[in-house]
């Protein structure tokens, strides 16, 4: 009797877990492309001297006065960074019987990474800190300085498109789609920075970005 009981206290607890309702699972993408309004580069010295004293005075002096130039052009302090500060040791070519190389200078480099606000301002910044004296100007790149509204965009388009998915297989399947289940987002691709031509010589086209998000959704089925 004992037994009998335990059992149908089983069974009626079984009887309260909600099974897993089976449905239409389907996957929707939205894609949302969009104009960079943000620009990045490079720029700073580099200078090789038999003194490492005389090499990193003559990068400071006039790292000093590129970085006042390109702050003169309306960059704020926080779009400006240190990128790289790197001190090398030039060693002459060995000889046949030398133990070990001898060191004939050093050369001695300094990039901060400008970010610019407007994209066409990157000209700009690139002559004046050539004028100041820059000998480094690369890895010019266009960005977008907050996605998310972009993202929010793409995220309805990528639940659209999943909605139609799912209406197609219903109607192909003879049945309809019910309402939506359960919905699992992948996280949104954001745009990597375009890399543009590393000529300032002429006109540099930012193109455009694409910002990507996905769905994985699980609608109802109905007759």
């Amino acid at each position: 009797m004992r037994g009998v009981l335990l059992i149908a206290l089983l069974v009626a607890g079984c009887a309260t877990i909600p099974a897993v309702e089976r449905g239409i699972v389907v996957t929707g993408t939205g894609r949302v492309m969009a104009r960079p309004d943000t620009g990045i580069i490079d720029v700073g010295v580099e200078a090789r001297a038999p003194q490492l004293g005389d090499a990193t005075s003559r990068v400071e002096r006039t790292m000093r006065e590129v970085v006042a130039r390109v702050k003169a052009l309306g960059v704020s302090d926080a779009d400006v960074r240190t990128a790289v500060f790197q001190i090398d040791p030039i060693a002459e070519p060995r000889q046949p019987g030398d133990e070990g190389a001898r060191i004939v200078g050093y050369r001695v480099s300094n990039v901060v990474r400008v970010r610019a606000r407007q994209v066409d301002r990157l000209g700009p910044i690139a002559d004046a800190a050539v004028a100041a004296g820059a000998n480094v100007v690369r890895n010019i790149q266009f960005t977008l300085d907050d996605p998310t509204r972009l993202e929010a965009e793409a995220r309805a388009a990528a639940m659209r498109a999943a909605a139609e998915k799912a209406a197609q297989v219903a109607a192909a399947a003879g049945v309809r789609r019910g309402r939506l289940l359960s919905v699992t987002e992948s996280s949104p691709l954001r745009p990597e920075p375009r890399v543009a031509f590393q000529s300032m010589a002429g006109p540099v086209e930012p193109g455009q970005l694409e910002v990507t998000v996905s769905v994985e959704a699980r609608y109802a089925i109905e007759p």
